[in-house]
């Protein structure tokens, strides 16, 4: 999957088709750590998991990918 980062604070916009929102562990470089969020209202609710979350986009691979 490939997840493209964005500023949370000055983003303004809808999740892109294909993609869904998702916070993740920023040193994590292979995405292992994302949790998928419903929308943008779940904002917060799980840093606490991370040391430095980041937000961002998980484009979805084709199936099986």
């Amino acid at each position: 999957m490939q997840f493209t980062a964005i500023n949370i604070d000055t983003f303004a916009g809808t999740i892109p088709a294909g993609s869904d929102l998702a916070v993740k562990e920023k040193a994590d470089r292979q995405n292992k750590t994302a949790i998928v969020l419903y929308g943008f209202d779940e904002i917060g609710m799980f840093d606490g998991q991370f040391a430095s979350p980041v937000y961002g986009f998980l484009k979805r691979g084709k199936k099986g990918n």
